[in-house]
């Protein structure tokens, strides 16, 4: 992606930024048959939203109705947030890591590793209190989505600029 005015790290964390926000959308596409079947009780941006976000909001009572009237919107967004702050957070591990096939999966799997470990437990969370094998099944399967759309193909972290807008045949042909 390239972006006039950015230099080569800015620009990285931009991508970085972008593709974060596109994976969390592509989690909530997979959220919605998850949560729609039955297998995922409530999605974790709901959880913090619903069980710890909204109860600070009690002081403020105007900001707590509009908010609980656009719950849906408020948790979607919040979600999308973290993303790009996910997406940033890849952008910034070394170029050689971003080349390697694997590297998307991985960090998908220890997004959700840390949110279940520390993020969950120290909120409190009901999540971190019950043992649901399939919806925590369920949540691993949509963070390695996240990582495999946040890694992409991995050129995107290649320091040359342009690189697949000079050739384009060659990907296409496997040269």
């Amino acid at each position: 992606m390239a972006v006039p005015g950015l230099d080569e790290r800015n620009e990285r964390l931009a991508t970085g930024m972008v593709r974060g926000v596109m994976a969390a959308m592509t989690m909530t596409g997979l959220r919605q048959i998850t949560t729609g079947l039955g297998l995922v009780d409530q999605t974790p941006p709901d959880a913090v939203l619903k069980q710890r976000g909204f109860g600070v909001l009690v002081r403020s009572p105007r900001l707590a109705y509009f908010l609980a009237r656009r719950q849906v919107a408020v948790v979607e967004l919040a979600h999308w947030g973290f993303g790009a702050g996910g997406g940033v957070a890849f952008a910034l591990l070394p170029p050689s890591l971003l080349r390697r096939r694997w590297t998307g999966v991985v960090y998908g799997l220890a997004t959700w590793v840390a949110f279940e470990v520390s993020v969950a437990p120290v909120l409190g969370l009901d999540q971190a209190k019950q043992i649901r094998p399939i919806e925590r099944l369920m949540f691993a399967l949509d963070h390695v989505l996240y990582g495999v759309v946040l890694a992409g193909d991995g050129r995107w972290a290649l320091p040359e600029r342009g690189r697949l807008l000079r050739r384009p045949w060659r990907r296409i042909a496997g040269r």
